[in-house]
């Protein structure tokens, strides 16, 4: 369980997050909206402790991130994955590398074949072929970093999941795939997923329940047959321009 308290975030005089109060469930997968620069990849890098909260907390697991010792954190951390918005691969790393030094192996038990093995499935999940291990970062296209970024967070099977726009970039046939491996990760093993996004079709397609972040704080939370019942102005003019900006 993830939960948000009060958590508020300025950057100088810029507000970002004003309070915002969030609880995530065990197991669901919370489709977080919001207009550009609102806060909703903050919001994400306080659960991992990435940002610190001027005020307010995140708390998961029991474990409250701005009181965690090194420890706690460094535990918090291995149960989630992070797919960053614009990939983050270690530009020195072949692709190969970037997925085996994610892989959950502390013992080092695994081995080199283990880690190749791993990574050619991992790969596979994401729809990408396995001639892509021996290759930099550099020599991949926006869209394939994207998803080598999706393969790399769950290649130490996460408890729980932030998605950083896991979309934005790829083509239909991809961003179906994406959609696909989010439900599928929740409806099968079980994980907690927080995806933010601005596309609706996203949100709606794998959202058990849906957030709009608006001026810093929540302003509406609902499953997505709530969301569009909802009578809030500011609620239907966004659905309706996402189903614009979406078509």
């Amino acid at each position: 369980m993830i939960e948000f308290k009060n958590l508020k975030k300025a950057f100088g005089d810029n507000v970002v997050l004003d309070g915002v109060d969030l609880l995530v469930e065990e197991g669901e997968t919370l489709a977080l909206l919001g207009p550009s620069g609102t806060g909703k990849s903050v919001l994400l890098k306080h659960a991992i402790g990435l940002l610190e909260a001027d005020e307010g907390d995140v708390v998961v697991d029991g474990i409250s991130i701005s009181s965690a010792t090194a420890e706690e954190l460094k535990g918090v951390r291995r149960r989630l994955g992070y797919v960053f918005q614009n990939a983050a691969l270690f530009d020195s790393l072949t692709v190969a590398e970037n997925l085996c030094l994610a892989q959950d192996d502390e013992n080092l038990t695994r081995g080199v074949s283990g880690c190749h093995q791993e990574a050619v499935e991992l790969l596979r999940r994401v729809n990408m072929p396995a001639d892509v291990l021996d290759k930099m970062p550099s020599e991949l296209s926006g869209g394939m970093r994207k998803r080598v970024g999706v393969a790399r967070a769950i290649a130490s099977r996460p408890r729980y999941l932030l998605w950083d726009e896991p979309t934005t970039g790829l083509d239909p046939v991809n961003a179906d795939n994406i959609d696909a491996l989010i439900l599928e990760l929740g409806r099968e093993l079980g994980v907690t997923s927080i995806v933010v996004t601005h596309d609706l079709d996203t949100a709606f397609e794998v959202g058990d329940r849906i957030a709009l972040l608006y001026d810093g704080r929540i302003r509406a939370l609902g499953t997505p047959d709530e969301m569009l019942a909802n009578t809030d102005p500011i609620v239907m003019r966004f659905v309706r321009r996402s189903s614009i900006a979406a078509a």
